[in-house]
């Protein structure tokens, strides 16, 4: 009798036992060991950081102009430096392959220096910026807006975004080589070898290197010599960021 009486108690607990394993999974649970681990006591993980550099001589050549003029009133000074500007883009709109911008603008008035016999006036001033990726179309026009009283105040040599772009994918295949290289000398060392990549960063750096021209244009201005500008190499860089895991 007590055996069956104990069979039918634990038939009746039987569901109770079961909803509560089903709203508490963590008690039942407790006892199981944990499985999950980052990594292994076999596994070294490497960080590297290498670099790839190309060189090109720059394609693009920009010149830069400001025409200034006084005038007793702003208008006057205005309209003086509209002409100016108006007349050296017509110039150079005959030049093949040539970009032209029209930059900052700006009217003062000059309370004058008598000490400088200046009397005063406004003062109107606007700036121009001609671009080409044929440096000889543009030289001679150089000399051409000089003549017009135009001030030459910078003379550059720089990469083409095209130009640069082809260059950067050229320099990040070099600095994943230069990663690969050093991880396989660094695991040999190590008496270890590549088992994986965990990520892979590139990062370009985009820094323009100023040309040695403002002088030499400067020089040139005033006598309209149509002024020289030699090339000079320019350096393309990019790096990349990687770990690695390393297993014996």
């Amino acid at each position: 009798m007590m055996s069956e009486h104990f069979r039918a108690t634990a038939r009746r607990a039987l569901p109770a036992l079961m909803l509560a394993a089903g709203l508490c999974p963590v008690a039942v649970m407790a006892q199981a060991p944990a499985t999950h681990n980052d990594s292994t006591p076999n596994e070294t993980v490497l960080d590297l950081t290498a670099s790839g550099t190309v060189q090109a001589q720059p394609d693009e050549l920009t010149a830069t102009f400001f025409a200034e003029s006084r005038a007793d009133t702003a208008a006057a000074a205005q309209a003086q430096v509209n002409a100016q500007i108006a007349k050296a883009m017509a110039t150079s709109a005959h030049v093949d392959g040539l970009t032209i911008n029209a930059g900052s603008y700006f009217v003062r008035h000059d309370d004058g220096d008598a000490h400088q016999n200046r009397k005063p006036g406004w003062v109107a001033r606007q700036t121009i910026r001609l671009t080409a990726q044929d440096g000889r179309n543009l030289l001679p026009l150089i000399g051409q807006l000089q003549a017009q009283n135009l001030a030459l105040t910078q003379l550059d040599w720089s990469l083409s975004r095209p130009r640069r772009a082809e260059l950067t994918r050229q320099a990040e295949s070099l600095a994943l080589q230069d990663m690969q290289q050093r991880a396989q000398a660094a695991a040999a060392t190590l008496k270890l070898k590549i088992s994986s990549i965990r990520s892979v960063a590139l990062e370009d750096q985009d820094m323009a290197r100023p040309m040695p021209m403002l002088m030499m244009a400067r020089a040139a201005s005033s006598d309209a010599i149509t002024p020289s500008a030699p090339t000079g190499m320019e350096d393309v860089t990019a790096t990349a960021h990687g770990t690695l895991v390393l297993r014996p």
